[in-house]
């Protein structure tokens, strides 16, 4: 089978390990941000986070996406799900819920939007198709598609941020996991990234610009490479803590959960042997399911999902029911980050 892939920006090639999304939630520190030089009332544009584990098993009959969320802040969600045809969803991590608290009301709701985007502006060649057979790959603008309607709105959002965030070069405002099944080619799955770059104009007044997204390829994994779990986090995790070496060093936490059933042993055991792909969906969901909820914060949220071979998307646990649609006029609660990290602050949870 040919691989699709990018020669922008390779991160990780594929499962059990733990991508390295460097922009965490601490940099989240409350801010006004000045719209024009001459502006002398502030500003502000504040955003809450969608942060967690994002836990990915192609089993026999299907792809199982799992998220649990790490409630690092006031407002959190869960990295959130969104469908967006019968054999894909995305996950979103990072900032994707906007608002702007001078106005009352939210500048943008990423998950919401994101089925309805319209096409992008313009495109650059993206991810391709592995040259086979000495014939050149053809272009994978499916993905590009979706990732370019995404930054043409992160794009739009970057016009009201004007103050500078002290972001790390190549850090992510955003993170997009792109699961789906592509006809003669099977699973796959794509960590695409938007960094930004910022600019000083006139005092403290900054130009900041989405950067083209990045993209890497973490599925299917490389010849000959074992075919575990995919395992994403934002903010990120320490390797220590990704599920699968958890399970493997025998977490007691894990291990109670699992010793309930001599089904979820036996599917750990074949997750560790990297034999998930015999399983059927239904098996690995509870894995997940039960492996992730050992480990979780109290009263953290869960997602879960099944993308079918046959069937398409079915949900095992459904996303939770949020705030309104994009043009709400709402309050904005108080004591919610807006986007800033103090200077000299590394990234990280910093709790």
């Amino acid at each position: 089978m040919p691989r699709r892939h990018t020669a922008v920006h390779p991160l990780c090639r594929f499962a059990l390990c733990l991508i390295a999304l460097t922009a965490a939630a601490s940099i989240f520190s409350r801010h006004s941000f000045a719209q024009n030089p001459d502006q002398e009332s502030a500003e502000e544009i504040v955003a809450n986070l969608y942060a967690g584990r994002v836990v990915i098993g192609v089993a026999k009959d299907g792809i199982v996406v799992a998220t649990m969320e790490n409630p690092i802040e006031p407002e959190t969600s869960p990295p959130m799900v969104v469908q967006l045809s019968n054999d894909r969803v995305a996950v979103l991590l990072g900032a994707a819920d906007w608002w702007l608290p001078s106005e009352h009301r939210e500048l943008a709701r990423i998950d919401s939007e994101l089925p309805e985007l319209p096409p992008p502006a313009g495109l650059r060649k993206g991810p391709t198709l592995d040259a086979t057979n000495g014939e050149e790959g053809a272009e994978a603008s499916d993905i590009e598609q979706v990732a370019g309607r995404l930054h043409d709105r992160l794009t739009a959002i970057a016009d009201h941020i004007h103050s500078n965030l002290n972001f790390a070069p190549n850090e992510p405002l955003l993170a997009m996991v792109l699961v789906d099944y592509v006809q003669n080619y099977g699973a796959e799955v794509w960590l695409v990234r938007y960094p930004i770059d910022q600019e000083p104009e006139q005092g403290d007044f900054w130009q900041t610009t989405v950067l083209q997204p990045q993209y890497t390829q973490l599925w299917p994994p490389e010849k000959g490479q074992p075919r575990g779990l995919v395992e994403i986090s934002y903010p990120p995790e320490p390797a220590s803590a990704d599920l699968s070496v958890l399970v493997a060093s025998g977490d007691p936490r894990i291990a109670a959960a699992l010793s309930a059933s001599p089904g979820l042993r036996e599917t750990s055991n074949s997750m560790l042997n990297g034999d998930l792909e015999k399983l059927p969906a239904e098996s690995v969901a509870a894995f997940l399911r039960d492996s992730l909820r050992a480990i979780a914060h109290p009263g953290a949220r869960m997602i879960e999902l099944e993308i079918n071979k046959e069937r398409g998307i079915g949900w095992f646990i459904a996303p939770p029911v949020e705030a309104p649609k994009p043009g709400s006029e709402q309050v904005r609660p108080s004591g919610t980050p807006s986007l800033r990290r103090p200077p000299g602050k590394p990234p990280g949870p910093g709790r």
